[in-house]
């Protein structure tokens, strides 16, 4: 990538990419801005959180980071940080200004973590930067990047810290491949998702390559995801996947979501490979049945999770249905029988194309995140389907992920 500003066009819109030496002055500039607690007053330029409905939810936190909308114009805009915000009202307690974009506002056993954007790619893939372990009053404790593995980035849409005290990330890798026969360039730039478990000192323990799994020649003739740009010319990169999601399941195998292909593949963890596939009916290779499911399936998703019960939650952003309206989904899976019985849903006939998060509580109630939608941008919903909470930003906000305290 030069350092010179890039253009581009994502779903028929055009974007403006800032050259590299004005992110890699902001970043460097987020260390004079420190972390507020219990701020007396509203940070500068933070949107303003209204509570619409608050009915009894579960008690605690919120953590959340807001950036504004690149797609849209004609809106109010704000700067962004990562925020803990009251539950019953709103109310700020700790937060960071943030100069690029963070990503997963998150809490660990003894503090937090988050992810600062460092570098942009195009359609998401190759958005690299750093995750933070941090303390209670976000004073760093430790940094996380990916530094042996040649040609990657350190994508920030997941950290999961270990008991052994590793950290499981998502990455990219590039790599050159000849296009043209397909309609794209010759010389195209191609992103590999990659899972990697590495040591708090950078020591890579554990690695999976899409590349070894997957065939682009099915998935670049076949593919149904409007996002996958396969005339994108270098530096800017093909990304057919688009990891965005990791997760395990009891028995210690790994989900993986990957949002362009439309599904969620299991991996085994010894022999790294993949057990099964499950998507919607725009999904390659999908072996699975939809019982009860109106839509068949999901498309596009987010924030997959294996709850402890085996079943599959996830947050269902639903681009490729008839009908586009996201929704929180809950899946009885049959590892046996390959079937996925739809036993949970809840939509308030909001659609965002991109981000949105899910999580189940431990009072059952799930909390939900609307990603480029934010009006509301959380709810909390009962097993019954009655709504504890919602909390609405002005227009033009998202929001990666929406996450409960565990402190």
């Amino acid at each position: 990538m030069t350092d010179s500003a890039i253009s581009g066009v994502v779903n028929n819109t055009e974007i403006s990419i800032p050259p590299i030496w004005l992110i890699r002055i902001l970043v460097w500039g987020q260390r004079f801005f420190q972390p507020v607690i219990k701020p007396k007053k509203l940070p500068l330029k933070f949107p303003t959180i209204n509570i619409g409905i608050l009915e009894n939810p579960y008690p605690g936190t919120l953590l959340f980071t807001n950036a504004n909308n690149p797609f849209l114009s004609n809106i109010e805009r704000f700067n962004s940080h990562i925020a803990e915000i009251d539950k019953y009202t709103g109310k700020i307690l700790l937060y960071r200004r943030i100069l690029t974009k963070a990503y997963l506002f998150q809490s660990q056993p003894d503090g937090y973590s988050y992810g600062i954007l460092e570098k942009i790619g195009v359609n998401g893939g190759g958005h690299s930067g750093t995750h933070y372990l941090c303390d209670r009053n976000l004073k760093v404790i430790n940094s996380f990047r990916i530094v042996d593995l040649p040609e990657s980035t350190t994508d920030l849409h997941e950290f999961l810290l270990l008991e052994n005290g590793n950290v499981l990330l998502l990455s990219y890798q590039s790599r050159k491949i000849d296009l043209s026969s397909i309609g794209g360039d010759k010389e195209a730039l191609v992103y590999d998702p990659v899972i990697i478990e590495q040591t708090s000192s950078g020591e890579i323990t554990w690695f999976w390559h899409g590349k070894q799994h997957f065939d682009l020649n099915d998935i670049f003739n076949s593919t149904n995801s409007p996002d996958v740009d396969i005339n994108a010319i270098a530096p800017l990169h093909v990304d057919y996947a688009h990891a965005n999601a990791l997760g395990f399941f009891p028995d210690g195998n790994i989900l993986l979501s990957l949002k362009y292909m439309n599904c969620l593949i299991k991996i085994d963890r010894q022999t790294k490979d993949i057990i099964w596939c499950i998507g919607g009916s725009k999904c390659l290779k999908n072996q699975f049945t939809f019982v009860n499911d109106p839509n068949n399936g999901f498309s596009n998703q987010h924030s997959a999770r294996i709850l402890p019960n085996n079943n599959l939650l996830l947050f269902d952003n639903g681009t490729l249905h008839s009908q586009k309206e996201s929704r929180a989904v809950e899946y009885e899976i049959d590892e046996q029988n390959f079937t996925a019985r739809l036993i949970w849903s809840y939509s308030n006939n909001q659609y965002t194309p991109a981000q949105g998060s899910v999580e189940r509580l431990p009072n059952g109630n799930t909390l939900i995140g609307w990603g480029f939608a934010t009006k509301p941008f959380v709810s909390e919903i009962t097993p019954q389907g009655t709504v504890a909470l919602e909390m609405s930003l002005p227009k033009g906000q998202m929001v990666y992920r929406v996450c409960q305290s565990k402190k």
